[in-house]
């Protein structure tokens, strides 16, 4: 694979396949892939706008069993720092998020092996006229996955 055809390919309006996908993110200097991928957004807006979306990352809790390598972050259960965000701690960080312009949520953090699903309706519950004024809300999948093991 070429990288240069790839990305003539691509401005030409074809779709590229997961390995030629790939081959650019290893191969296309990132110049060229952001050249590009302008070339390609002003194709398809011709009026030239730019969006994009100010979202926020809230961490549900800093107590994890997932042991992730990269992590700074996680508490083991019972450990003296360890925290779950609270209803009204939501309610502060989803009102500054709409004061700075934001409308997306991403609830991610720890995998606390004690927040089964009853958390799921209780923070939708206690928070649903903050949710109903967001775009979107995201749970990060291996937190649903994790939740949805455990039994309550």
């Amino acid at each position: 694979m070429k990288t240069v055809e790839l990305l003539k390919s691509a401005l030409n309006g074809n779709f590229l396949s997961a390995d030629e996908g790939k081959h650019l993110f290893f191969n296309a200097p990132t110049p060229e892939l952001m050249w590009t991928g302008n070339e390609m957004r002003k194709q398809r807006k011709k009026d030239n706008t730019v969006t994009w979306i100010i979202d926020r990352n809230v961490n549900t809790t800093n107590v994890c069993i997932a042991n992730c390598k990269f992590c700074n972050f996680y508490r083991i259960p019972g450990h003296e720092e360890s925290y779950i965000t609270t209803i009204e701690q939501y309610k502060q960080k989803i009102e500054e998020t709409f004061r700075l312009g934001g409308d997306q949520l991403l609830l991610q953090g720890g995998h606390h092996p004690e927040l089964g699903l009853a958390f799921i309706p209780i923070f939708s519950k206690n928070l649903s006229i903050y949710i109903l004024n967001l775009s979107s809300i995201h749970w990060a999948l291996l937190r649903l996955l994790i939740l949805l093991n455990w039994r309550d």
